[in-house]
């Protein structure tokens, strides 16, 4: 009972209306890991580019760096630390791109699992149908493309992929889907066999079942997805120590932290 909750929970969580900030929470309950990205990062073979409202901020070109355009002279010390920083860049977001499509592909069959069975056919086919959805305008955000890497963080770039009209259609499949599971947990309760306490106790053993069911699917892709965020998380943490010695030594990069939140 307790799977089938947590999967209708996410379920109700994943089909709210788009919040416009963007998180990375990467190693489940380490907090080191649980922070917001504040700008928008697009990573090509060639160079690494940070910015926001379609505007370039600093880009990184092997060991030349570019601040508002302007490219700034660096000694030896500063373009080996911006040497460091480009490569960790270059392994970490291929691996944050790879495990938000993951946690997506889990997300989407744990909320189908859990949810389809009480809401019915027609509903069931709506949530799924919705569930696509969110997948590709997650993927307007957090993507991969031939050789270039994209995590959108702004809140103009979550806007523009998360718009009104799909906020709409997330509250309305929301407010249908728990009518249709009440619905269907009244019938269950009115049309079992014995007194209402016994329905009671039947329908809480087919819910722990369908539970039960779901934890054989998702326990060991879950554990494994955990691993992966934990080692991510412990290579974050090392980059943007490196980031935050590149800020130091170079004033011009001061004013633009990528990340905020850390504890």
């Amino acid at each position: 009972m307790k799977t089938l909750l947590l999967g209708m929970t996410l379920g109700c969580a994943l089909l709210a209306p788009a919040s416009s900030a963007w998180a990375l929470g990467l190693g489940g309950d380490n907090d080191a890991c649980d922070v917001s990205l504040n700008y928008d990062v697009t990573l090509t073979p060639k160079k690494l580019v940070i910015g926001d409202q379609g505007q370039e901020r600093y880009r990184v070109e092997m060991d030349r760096l570019y601040v508002d355009g302007k490219e700034v002279t660096l000694d030896a010390k500063q373009k080996k630390l911006l040497t460091e920083y480009q490569q960790g860049m270059a392994k970490q977001l291929p691996e944050v791109v790879a495990l938000v499509d993951e946690a997506m592909d889990m997300a989407n069959a744990a909320v189908s699992t859990a949810l389809t069975p009480l809401l019915g056919d027609e509903t069931g086919t709506k949530l799924n149908d919705m569930m696509t959805q969110l997948h590709e305008r997650v993927g307007k955000v957090v993507y991969h493309k031939g050789d270039t890497y994209f995590i959108g963080a702004t809140d103009d770039t979550i806007d523009k992929a998360f718009d009104e009209e799909f906020s709409r259609q997330m509250e309305d499949l929301v407010m249908q889907s728990m009518g249709s599971i009440m619905i269907n947990i009244g019938k269950s309760m009115m049309n079992g066999e014995g007194d209402f306490s016994e329905r009671m106790d039947a329908f809480g053993k087919r819910m722990d079942k369908l539970g039960e069911e779901i934890d054989q699917q998702m326990d060991e892709r879950s554990k494994a997805l955990d691993k992966r965020a934990d080692a991510l998380c412990d290579d974050f943490q090392q980059l943007m120590a490196v980031e935050d010695q590149l800020r130091q030594s170079v004033p011009a990069l001061s004013a633009y932290p990528l990340v905020s939140g850390r504890p």
